[in-house]
C-alpha cells in the first residue's frame, strides 16, 4: 500500500470541492457537493481539502508579490504574459493572462466560507472541542487569502458566505475591501481564532509524504497563526501609532511563545572567504550553503520555516509546483517508481523532481537595484579573543554574502549569467558567485519565516517610536545580554540665593555599555526611558528573559558585527541614509531638518556618565530636587530613515520569496500617512522605476525610467486590474 500523502489525499478531498474553468471558477453549482459530503463534524479531511487549494494559488501569488518589484527585470527570452507583468502593461485586462486571473484566491476563500458557514464547533470528542482549531486555522487561511487579494488587486469583493451559484451577481453586489478597511472586517473572527489557538492550541496531524522519501513533512509546518496575520493587517493598515503598536504586540507575542519553546533564530549565516591574488589584490568566495540550511533548504526544514505550503515530487502524489523555477530558468523533470515486495502485495511509490538549467526558459532575471544593493554592503570580519572584539578587517567590495544562495552565476552556452535560485537550491557556489554542479528542486513554498517575522516587528516598532530599538533586531538581535542597563544618578550643582548657598539636585539617566556588543550606540537612554514608560511596553518591548536567543538580521550575509564595526552603526547608517533621502527628495540639497537630525547623531551631547556628589558646604540651608527632563522625542527623520533601512534588508534577506511588491507597498503607506501625503508614493515609483540602472543605490537620484516613475505616481497602478463583469 501506498504511505500516507497529504498530497494525494489532498486530491482525493477535492472531491468535495469545485473544479472547473470559467473566469472566477470556484462559483459553480459543482458546490452541490460540499453539502452531499460535509456534516458539520468532519475534521482533518475538509481542513487539509482547503489547504490543497491553497497549493492552486502559491506560485501564482509568489509571481506577483515579485515580478512588480524592484528586485527583478526581464530577459529575451521573456514571454508576453510575465513581461507585462513585470513592466506594468495593462494590455492584460481582458484576462488573457491566466496569471492575473483571481479565480485561486476565490475558490480557497469560497470553501473558507462553505467549512465556516457548515462547521460545528460544540462537537466534542474525549472532552475536547476537536473542530475549534480547524475552525480557528480556516479563519486564518481565508483571512491570509483576502490579504494576498488585496495585496495585490488594491480592492476586491468581499464575500463571507458560500456562493453554490455562478450567477448570483456578487462580483458587482459584494461590498468591496482594501487596505483601508480591510482589518475591520477580518478583526473579529481573526480574535476569536486567536484565543482558540492561544488556549487550545492547533491540530496536530503528524507526519506526511510528500513522494520524495528525503522529504516529509511534520502537520505543524502548515500551520497559519492569527497573531502573524492580524500584525500583517495592522502594518498594512497604518493608520496611526496605534496600529504600529498593535501589530507589534501581535508579532512579539508569536515570538515570545517560540523563545519559551527555546526557538530563536539560527546562527547560519551566509560568508565570505577572502584570499589574495599574485598581484597583491584580494578575491572572495561566497558561502551561503550555512544560511540556505536554515530556512531555504531544499528537503530539510528547520525553526525558521513556520507556514509553508509543499510540493509533490509527482503527479501521483498531487501538485508539483514547478512552475515558478520554470520561470526562473530552470526545467523540471519530475520521475516516480513503484517497489512491490516478493511474495507480498505491499508497495511503496517514491518520486523526484530535477532541474537543470536552461537559458532559454530564464524569462525573469535580478535586477540591476538587487544586484547593486548586494554590492553596497560592507563585510566585516572580526577578531575575538575571550568573547571581545579586538580587531576588525572590512572585506571591500564583498558585499553581501547572501546574493550567492539567492542570484549566483551559471555557466550556459549563451554565456555567464545570473539565476534567481529560491526555487532551484544552489550550493557550492564559489569564487566570482560561480554556482557549480547541480541545483535541487525546493519542495516547498515558504509563506513565513522567523526573521522574516522580526523583520515585520522591527518595521513595527520603528514606527511606533522606537528606532534605535528596531536597528538592534538588524545589528545584533535583541535579548537580555545585548540590551544595555539604563541606569541613573543624581548630578549636583550650587546656586547663590539670597546670599546663601543652595544645591540644585537633578536625576540624570545613563545606560551602561555592553562590552562586546557595545549596545549603547544604538539603544541609548532617551529610547529606553520611552519604551519602559510605554503603558504596553511588557506587551511588545520587553526582552529581558533568558529565553530569547537571537541574531542580528543584517550579520546573516555581512558578517558577524561587533563593537568595533563602526559602518553598521546607528549613528552612521542613519545619518548617511537621512543625508541621501534628503538628497533624492529635494534635488540633491540638504534640508535644515535633515541637517539638525544628522548634527544630533553625530555630535551627540556629553554623555554625563556617572556623576559623584559633591561634598556639602556648611552654609547650605536647603536642597531642592529638580525632576529629571522628559526624554527626547523621537526624531521623525531617524524612524523615516530606520524604516528604508528595514526595506533594505527585507530585499537581502527575502528577496525572491514573493513579499517583495507587497512590502514596497506597506512602507509606501506609511511614509505617506507618516510625512507627507505622497512622499511615500514618490518613494516606491522612484525604486521601481531605477530597477534597471547600475548605480549604487543612492548613486544619481535623479536617474530612473520616467516612463515608469510617472506611471506609479498613481497608487492605482501599483496593483493588477480586477476583472470587469
Amino acid at each position: 500500500m501506498k504511505h500516507k500523502s497529504i498530497l494525494s489525499l489532498l486530491i482525493f478531498l477535492m472531491s468535495f470541492g469545485a473544479l472547473t474553468t470559467s473566469c472566477e471558477d470556484m462559483l459553480t453549482p459543482d458546490m452541490n457537493r460540499y453539502s452531499e459530503n460535509f456534516s458539520g463534524k468532519d475534521t482533518v479531511y475538509f481542513y487539509l481539502g482547503i489547504l490543497r487549494n491553497v497549493q492552486d494559488m502559491v506560485e501564482q501569488n509568489q509571481l506577483l508579490g515579485d515580478l512588480r518589484s524592484d528586485l527583478v527585470t526581464t530577459t529575451s527570452y521573456s514571454s508576453d504574459s510575465v513581461s507585462h507583468i513585470i513592466s506594468f502593461d495593462k494590455t492584460d485586462e481582458d484576462g488573457s493572462n491566466e496569471l492575473l486571473n483571481r479565480a485561486a484566491y476565490y475558490k480557497v476563500i469560497n470553501q473558507c466560507n462553505f467549512y465556516l458557514a457548515k462547521v460545528d464547533t460544540s462537537v466534542v470528542k474525549n472532552n475536547i472541542y476537536y473542530m475549534k482549531r480547524e475552525y480557528a486555522q480556516v479563519v486564518d487561511i481565508r483571512a491570509w487569502a483576502y490579504l494576498q487579494l488585496v495585496q495585490t488587486y488594491g480592492e476586491v469583493p468581499f464575500i463571507t458566505q458560500p456562493v453554490d451559484n455562478a450567477n448570483t451577481g456578487w462580483e458587482k453586489s459584494a461590498p468591496k475591501v482594501n487596505a483601508d478597511n480591510l482589518l475591520d472586517v477580518l478583526k473579529s473572527d481573526l480574535e476569536k481564532a486567536k484565543v482558540i489557538e492561544h488556549t487550545m492550541g492547533y491540530p496536530q496531524y503528524g507526519e506526511f509524504q510528500s513522494g520524495n522519501d528525503n522529504f516529509k513533512i511534520q502537520s505543524k509546518y502548515l500551520r497559519f497563526y492569527s497573531d502573524i496575520i492580524l500584525g500583517d493587517l495592522y502594518l498594512l493598515r497604518s493608520s496611526g501609532r496605534s496600529d504600529y503598536v498593535e501589530a507589534a504586540k501581535n508579532y512579539y507575542y508569536f515570538l515570545k511563545e517560540k523563545a519559551k519553546s527555546g526557538i530563536g533564530l539560527a546562527s547560519g549565516r551566509a560568508s565570505i572567504n577572502r584570499g589574495t591574488n599574485p598581484n597583491g589584490s584580494y578575491w572572495y568566495s561566497p558561502n551561503a550553503d550555512s544560511w540556505i540550511s536554515n530556512g531555504l533548504a531544499a528537503t530539510t526544514l528547520t525553526n525558521e520555516n513556520i507556514t509553508l505550503i509543499p510540493s509533490a515530487a509527482n503527479s501521483t502524489f498531487g501538485r508539483v509546483l514547478t512552475r515558478t523555477a520554470q520561470i526562473y530558468g530552470f526545467d523540471s523533470h519530475s520521475t516516480n517508481s513503484t517497489n512491490t515486495a516478493i511474495g507480498s502485495e505491499t508497495s511503496t511509490t517514491s518520486g523526484s523532481v530535477s532541474l537543470s538549467v536552461n537559458y532559454k526558459s530564464r524569462q525573469v532575471a535580478p535586477s540591476e537595484s538587487y544586484l547593486q544593493l548586494c554590492q553596497a554592503q560592507n563585510y566585516s570580519s572580526s577578531t575575538i579573543t575571550n568573547s571581545e572584539a579586538i580587531n576588525i578587517e572590512y572585506y571591500e567590495g564583498a558585499g553581501d554574502a547572501r546574493v550567492a544562495g539567492s542570484a549566483p552565476f551559471f555557466q550556459t552556452k549563451e554565456g555567464k549569467y545570473r539565476y534567481i535560485t529560491k526555487d532551484a537550491i544552489a550550493t557550492n557556489v564559489g569564487r566570482g558567485d560561480m554556482a557549480s554542479g547541480s541545483v535541487e528542486f525546493k519542495h516547498y513554498k515558504s509563506l513565513y519565516r522567523m526573521r522574516q517575522i522580526f523583520l515585520r516587528y522591527a518595521e513595527a516598532i520603528n514606527r511606533a517610536g522606537y528606532p534605535r530599538m528596531a536597528f538592534a533586531v538588524l545589528r545584533n538581535g535583541l535579548q537580555a545580554s545585548r540590551i544595555p542597563e539604563l541606569r541613573d544618578s543624581i548630578s549636583y550643582t550650587t546656586k547663590e540665593v539670597d546670599g546663601k548657598k543652595q544645591v540644585l539636585a537633578q536625576t540624570v539617566y545613563y545606560v551602561d555599555s555592553i562590552a562586546n556588543y557595545d549596545a549603547a550606540n544604538y539603544i541609548n537612554a532617551d529610547e529606553q526611558r520611552r519604551a519602559q514608560a510605554d503603558p504596553e511596553f511588557g506587551l511588545y518591548l520587553d526582552f529581558s528573559s533568558s529565553n530569547w536567543s537571537t541574531y542580528g538580521i543584517h550579520e546573516y550575509g555581512c558578517g558577524s558585527i561587533s563593537s568595533l564595526d563602526s559602518l553598521f552603526s546607528y549613528e552612521y547608517v542613519v545619518a548617511k541614509r537621512i543625508a541621501e533621502e534628503s538628497k533624492r527628495v529635494d534635488n540633491g540639497k540638504l534640508t535644515a531638518s535633515a541637517k539638525r537630525s544628522i548634527r544630533a547623531l553625530l555630535h551627540p551631547k556629553e554623555d554625563v556618565g556617572t556623576p559623584t556628589e559633591p561634598s556639602a558646604p556648611a552654609e547650605i540651608v536647603d536642597t531642592i530636587e529638580v525632576k529629571p527632563l522628559a526624554p527626547a522625542a523621537v526624531d521623525e527623520n531617524e524612524v523615516n530613515a530606520i524604516e528604508s533601512i528595514i526595506c533594505d534588508e527585507c530585499a537581502l534577506e527575502t528577496a525572491y520569496e514573493g513579499t517583495r511588491m507587497f512590502d514596497l507597498i506597506r512602507f509606501a503607506r506609511h511614509m505617506n500617512f507618516g510625512i507627507s501625503s505622497d512622499y511615500g508614493t514618490r518613494w516606491l515609483a522612484w525604486k521601481i522605476a531605477r530597477r534597471d540602472e547600475k548605480l549604487a543605490p543612492y548613486e544619481q537620484p535623479n536617474v530612473y525610467s520616467t516612463k515608469l516613475f510617472n506611471l506609479l505616481l498613481d497608487p492605482k497602478n501599483w496593483y493588477i486590474v480586477n476583472p470587469v463583469y
